[in-house]
């Protein structure tokens, strides 16, 4: 999926690349393959836990920035002088996508492209709903609200409204299927208690017998995905959308 990402906005030698909310930076470390020589990776996220363990994985042979970047504030990066931008599953989880598109937009070059993914609906991502789903229906957790999430952008009408009204032109969407593996159950429970906070909170919160009995429902929701090791391949599916400056 990163690969295809990277694909769209065609990165050249000596291009500027900005990977924004870059988590630990792997897409935008393909991209820095494709720029050399002369080329320039700026990695952000908000968060600078995140960017220290970005450097500490940053290959030592490509010309690697790091910045930390709000997406919520305006970007201090020069207007015009980027040659592409990357955001894998960051711009649903704001406040204010528009307003990030727009700022985007504004550090982009006259044609340059921007490369977002946005996960579609919850049904096609049952790796990360279906432990969710468990702790809702015993209580454990609220039910989700509307507003800013993994699934904000899961109808492809609101990306391309969004990256339209921010001033991007012909907005290009196509759904990206990949899986998700895990050793077995309890691994895939202790990867999401690491990708959510939501659920680590959950978890933190939890007795004993009741961690077992929802362990064993999630045993149970995992038998279409179980393999005869035991291991674990679930579906997954995103978009990703692309448009110019």
């Amino acid at each position: 999926m990163s690969a295809r990402l990277v694909d769209r906005i065609a990165p050249q030698p000596g291009h500027t690349i900005l990977d924004l909310a870059a988590g630990l930076g792997d897409t935008g470390f393909l991209a820095a393959e494709l720029i050399q020589p002369g080329g320039t990776l700026i990695t952000s996220d908000f968060a600078p836990e995140m960017l220290t363990a970005a450097q500490r994985r940053a290959p030592a042979n490509i010309d690697v920035r790091f910045k930390q970047i709000d997406l919520g504030a305006p970007i201090d990066i020069q207007a015009a002088s980027v040659d592409g931008v990357l955001c894998r599953w960051g711009y649903m989880l704001l406040d204010d996508p528009e307003f990030a598109l727009r700022e985007t937009r504004r550090i982009l070059k006259h044609d340059a492209p921007v490369a977002l993914a946005a996960w579609t609906g919850p049904d096609d991502n049952l790796w990360s709903v279906l432990p969710v789903r468990i702790l809702q229906n015993r209580g454990i957790l609220d039910p989700d609200q509307p507003g800013p999430g993994q699934f904000a952008w899961a109808n492809p009408n609101d990306i391309e409204d969004t990256m339209a009204t921010a001033g991007f032109i012909e907005p290009s969407i196509e759904a990206v299927d990949f899986t998700m593996r895990y050793e077995d159950v309890d691994d895939w429970w202790v990867a999401q208690t690491k990708l959510s906070t939501r659920t680590a909170d959950a978890d933190a919160r939890l007795d004993f017998a009741t961690r077992s009995d929802v362990l064993a429902e999630l045993e149970e929701a995992a038998q279409p995905f179980t393999q005869p090791d035991d291991s674990l391949i679930i579906p997954a599916r995103t978009w990703v959308a692309t448009a110019t400056a």
